[in-house]
């Protein structure tokens, strides 16, 4: 493949799906292009706005709080195996409203809860606990929905 393939390739994909540059260059290295052809795509895709890491995290974050259920410890630590730096991960979880996001962890406890075979509350907590934090929640809210479920769990932040 060409570089100007690879190029018109990435191009037409960009404009259908969003892209961050960790996957651009992924899919340039699995297509065998030149170091050098690589580096000079990416820049024109960046320079072209096909490439936006901004606008990637932000639709990244949209995409796996509200279809995947994932909290936003989960969702940043995926975004940075993606290359995305700190401060534009931090910008785009942010864009997160704290009342939904809230509503959106008592829905996952709540449904969870229900599929739980567990001897008593405190058993039942502690699976709930681990389960929320396995989606990437924060601990302290998880407990703050754990007691508006009336559950507890006996555990802390190491489970």
């Amino acid at each position: 493949m060409t570089r100007d393939e690879a190029y018109r390739k990435l191009a037409a994909r960009c404009t259908v799906k969003e892209c961050c540059v960790s996957e651009v260059r992924e899919k340039l290295h699995n297509w065998n292009i030149a170091r050098v052809d690589e580096d000079s795509i990416v820049a024109q895709l960046l320079e072209e706005r096909f490439i936006d890491e901004c606008r990637y995290s932000r639709a990244f974050v949209n995409d796996q709080f509200r279809f995947a259920g994932w909290g936003r410890i989960k969702i940043s630590y995926t975004l940075r195996q993606k290359s995305i730096d700190s401060l534009t991960i931090s910008q785009a979880v942010q864009t997160i409203d704290e009342e939904e996001y809230r509503r959106s962890l008592l829905h996952i406890l709540s449904v969870k809860m229900r599929s739980i075979k567990a001897l008593s509350s405190q058993m039942q907590g502690d699976k709930l606990m681990r389960f929320a934090m396995s989606r990437g929640f924060e601990p302290q809210l998880i407990r703050e929905c754990l007691k508006e479920l009336s559950l507890e769990c006996e555990g802390g932040s190491e489970i």
